[in-house]
């Protein structure tokens, strides 16, 4: 296979695989925490793709990133999804855990992570990262680690074309800002 098929070959793949994380936020967004398991594996049975339930991040973003990004990298390929509960005075929570996330997974382009909320008035909801974000935030002029530490995380992944944006509407009162974190894994990890 030649050199620019092989690239529009991922470019597909990769645009498959940003399609399905939003796909799957798009059906989890209005349901209760203890109904996303099942609906996830439903959007998924399609495609085959096994589901991985992780549950709580009880960490701040940073730290949850952390964690996130290493299971990803060293776990089974599928797609694998947690939940937070943040406090809403985390300023842009997922923002934080997204652009912390990225700088983990700079060059892996197997691997994807979107992190959002799912209630809220948010219109900053989240982002969608990959393995070549912090690239794209480069070629824009930013340094991502320098960037994250000053807080300037909504300008750093608008710079790299990951900002999920919602129209805002009206939350309920009845929860706290719930997060959804899904990271997709496509590719099977050394030695496997």
């Amino acid at each position: 296979m030649d050199g620019a098929r092989l690239v529009q070959r991922q470019s597909r793949a990769l645009q498959s695989a940003r399609s399905l994380l939003l796909t799957n936020y798009s059906a989890l967004e209005h349901l209760a925490t203890s109904q996303w398991l099942p609906a996830l594996q439903r959007e998924a049975a399609p495609y085959t793709l096994p589901v991985h339930w992780r549950g709580l991040l009880a960490d701040e973003p940073t730290v949850s990133a952390v964690r996130v990004a290493h299971l990803l990298e060293t776990g089974q390929p599928g797609l694998h999804a947690w939940h937070a509960c943040w406090p809403a005075a985390a300023e842009s929570a997922p923002l934080k855990f997204a652009a912390a996330a990225a700088g983990l997974l700079a060059g892996r382009e197997y691997l994807q992570i979107l992190a959002a909320a799912v209630d809220g008035a948010d219109d900053d909801c989240g982002a969608l990262i990959d393995g070549e974000s912090c690239a794209r935030m480069a070629v824009a002029g930013f340094d991502p680690d320098t960037e994250l530490r000053l807080g300037n995380c909504l300008e750093l992944l608008a710079s790299a074309g990951d900002l999920l944006n919602r129209p805002a509407r009206a939350t309920t009162g009845v929860e706290p800002i719930r997060y959804l974190i899904l990271g997709l894994n496509w590719h099977a990890p050394a030695g496997d």
